[in-house]
Formats: C-alpha cells, structure tokens, sequence
C-alpha cells in the first residue's frame, strides 16, 4: 500500500505497471487505499489519514534502521 499511496502523491494517477502488480491485485489495492479513506472520493488526492499512513510508515522504516 505504502508504494502506491507514494505513487498517488507524486502524480495523480500511477499505474499499475510501475508497482510490479498485477492489474487485478492493483485494483483490489486501490479500492482498500479508497475504502480506507486514505484518498478523497474521486481518487485524485491524499487525504490526512493517507499522508498519515506514509510518515508511520517511513518513520518505521527509519527507526528499524536505527
């Protein structure tokens, strides 16, 4: 998920392609990351709870390293 909500912050619509997913597994995620609420409704832009899931995340990654 962390891999395409970067995706969605840096350009508006990625594809799957640049994921090494599959097109099928790319929609499931999508739709999870939408149901979830880390996007708004039309898709097009992180909501708060989105961006929040990028800085845990990376801040995990930063302190595993640590």
């Amino acid at each position: 998920m962390y891999h395409i909500l970067k995706l969605l912050q840096e350009q508006e619509e990625p594809e799957f392609r640049q994921t090494g997913m599959d097109e099928r597994d790319f929609a499931v995620a999508l739709k999870h990351i939408v149901d979830a609420g880390y996007t708004d409704s039309s898709g097009s832009g992180l909501t708060q709870a989105g961006l929040d899931y990028i800085n845990g995340y990376e801040r995990r990654i930063r302190d595993s390293r640590n």
